[in-house]
């Protein structure tokens, strides 16, 4: 999903209030950058699209996914 220019605003709103509560943290700032930054969000994506891409080709590399005997994934 990409976000609209609103959403972004918004959200930015979000962390400014967060910040102001709670002083800034790692988490904050990301979200700061992600609203403000239109390179940072390009790479946001594309990394998030190479882990949809890794994980959906999990079994064509012989991956067993899974839950074992104790409903824990095995990889």
């Amino acid at each position: 999903m990409r976000p609209t220019q609103k959403q972004l605003t918004l959200k930015l709103k979000e962390v400014e209030q967060f910040e102001k509560d709670w002083g800034e943290c790692t988490r904050s700032r990301a979200m700061r950058k992600y609203c403000t930054d239109k390179k940072y969000r390009e790479r946001v994506q594309a990394f998030n699209q190479s882990v949809i891409n890794i994980m959906s080709n999990l079994n064509v590399y012989g991956v067993n996914n899974t839950l074992n005997e104790n409903d824990n994934y095995e990889f």
